[in-house]
């Protein structure tokens, strides 16, 4: 008898412990499958990751008419540590863009609806289907609220004076604007809302602006090298507006497909090469990332620098400054190797590089600001 009672106690036991083993997912299971398929796959990626990277390097140096061989050891020994600043920055500069897309993976209320659950091209019934069409508007109604608020702060900041009373109405207009984007994202939501993605849905219009003025300032230094009147700031903002609504609505789609993958660290790591290898391909955005990992690296993150000569430095009167005896005019630095810097004049429109042996400074710094410019600027 006690054999028997033995004999169903643990029977029991081992049916109460393996229920939950059987019916909980193994995440570590799932992540070593992940870990594994990386693994397999290390040389094809990081072989890709590194041509890339040279690609980048070679695009800085013909944008830039820099006298740099691609096949020095100073740039070969460098590809690896660039291949993994591009991919970190590239990663941070997408995770920005697509960072507003949050509120459409919070939960809504309870129940765990969500409004990407409308998100998906497979909607079958009408109703579904209409539910979708009335997302996609709604996120760009959303997004040309808050572009109308971003250009109106960025035309009209630059044309006023910055005192109290534009900064008062700045906020009233932003909070007037927020709430317009809350209104317009939960428009047509069944049931209840919880406060949860009230505040989400808030935080995701900040975050929002932080991108379409981040992606103006960037759109107006372009567009302004081609044109000079206000009136192209409408079109702009709007092929603006358009182009990230566009990558927005595509990076919801792929974080639905992730979440969905059997394998989606495997699915990132493809999506990122893909988005370097295709940023790298046009030739000024690998310039400019290129440029980012490699010039910063050589100025000690300076984009003006300073140079201090030592006394028996010579051949560098055309970077000396006449009015001050042993330092340099501003400089900036494009690119080092091999123990020197290449440089080139602030701001000058002239491709010419001077070379400038390290042995021949004492020291480097960044350009004080010019206090009577600074403070011209504000005056006007």
């Amino acid at each position: 008898m006690p054999k028997e009672m033995e004999s169903t106690d643990v029977t029991e036991f081992e049916r109460i412990e393996a229920k939950p083993a059987g019916t909980s997912p193994d995440r570590f299971a799932h992540l070593s499958r992940s870990l594994l398929w990386l693994n397999e796959r290390a040389w094809p990626l990081g072989i890709g990751i590194l041509l890339t990277a040279g690609m980048y390097l070679y695009q800085y140096i013909h944008e830039e008419n820099i006298p740099l061989s691609i096949t020095s050891s100073a740039v070969l020994t460098a590809l690896p540590v660039m291949s993994a600043i591009l991919v970190f920055i590239i990663s941070i500069l997408v995770a920005f863009v697509l960072l507003p897309i949050f509120v459409l993976f919070h939960q809504l209320d309870a129940s765990g609806k969500r409004l990407s659950d409308d998100l998906s091209f497979d909607q079958k019934s009408p109703e579904a289907q209409a539910r979708h069409r009335h997302l996609l508007w709604r996120w760009g109604g959303g997004l040309l609220i808050l572009g109308i608020f971003c250009g109106s702060l960025t035309a009209i900041g630059s044309q006023v004076q910055v005192n109290l009373l534009w900064g008062s109405a700045a906020v009233s207009a932003a909070m007037l604007t927020i709430a317009g984007y809350y209104r317009l994202m939960t428009l047509g939501v069944q049931g209840t809302i919880s406060t949860g993605f009230r505040i989400a849905c808030v935080m995701s219009a900040f975050v929002q602006i932080m991108v379409i003025l981040n992606v103006t300032i960037v759109a107006i230094h372009i567009a302004s090298q081609y044109v000079s009147q206000l009136g192209w700031l409408v079109p702009l903002m709007l092929g603006e507006l358009a182009i990230v609504w566009l990558i927005q609505l595509l990076g919801a789609q792929f974080v639905v497909k992730v979440r969905g993958h059997q394998n989606p660290l495997a699915l990132l790591a493809i999506a990122v090469t893909v988005v370097v290898i295709g940023l790298g391909l046009h030739p000024q955005s690998g310039a400019k990332l290129g440029g980012f990992a490699f010039q910063f690296s050589a100025s000690g993150a300076r984009n003006c620098t300073i140079m201090s000569f030592s006394p028996q430095s010579q051949g560098l009167e055309a970077i000396a400054d006449p009015d001050r005896p042993g330092f340099s005019r501003p400089l900036r630095v494009v690119a080092e190797a091999d123990a020197t810097y290449f440089v080139r004049l602030w701001k000058t429109e002239s491709k010419a590089v001077q070379f400038v042996p390290r042995s021949s400074l004492t020291g480097i710094d960044a350009c004080p600001v010019d206090k009577k410019a600074s403070d011209k600027t504000r005056d006007s």
